[in-house]
């Protein structure tokens, strides 16, 4: 995404309501699809899917500008470049406890789990890293995948607004 992509498409709520029982169909079948994926990858993990979401999150944000998406070279910089991943947001228990609203033994007890898989790395006693062993499960099939049924599904609601009422 660049600075001069356009701006997704404003849905009115009437246009929502008129088409609500096809659009929540077609979020369904992505958000299942989906859903079903994490579960296969994190083995049926779910806890341990958002303890790793939070930390990616943290660890990135600040590499992300507005409208321009990731920072020039953030993506490959983080695979290629060890003293970047030192400049990553580090987080901690505690503050994946208050983020995720988890209990902060369920956070340890998936840290460590996460840590085991090479996903997580600690620096200091407390602070928690991303690894591209962690990126590295999921590309470059998944992510791929998931794009690729992200985009088909926007396409199909964008059609199902196009649509007059009641008809599909």
């Amino acid at each position: 995404m660049n600075g001069n992509s356009p701006p997704p498409p404003a849905i009115s709520r009437r246009d929502y309501e008129q088409h609500a029982p096809e659009i929540s169909l077609h979020m369904s079948h992505f958000f299942v699809g989906y859903l079903k994926d994490i579960y296969r990858l994190f083995d049926g993990d779910l806890a341990l899917v958002i303890v790793i979401a939070e930390v990616a999150h943290h660890n990135l944000s600040t590499h992300f500008s507005g409208e321009s998406g990731l920072a020039e070279n953030a993506a490959s910089r983080f695979h290629e470049d060890p003293g970047f991943r030192q400049k990553l947001n580090a987080c901690n228990a505690y503050s994946l406890a208050a983020a995720t609203g988890l209990p902060r033994e369920t956070i340890r007890r998936k840290i460590l789990h996460a840590e085991k898989l090479g996903w997580l790395e600690r620096h200091g006693r407390r602070e928690l890293l991303i690894t591209p062993k962690l990126a590295e499960h999921f590309l470059p099939d998944f992510n791929l995948n998931l794009v690729r049924s992200l985009l088909s599904t926007a396409h199909r609601i964008t059609r199902v607004l196009e649509s007059p009422p009641g008809k599909p």
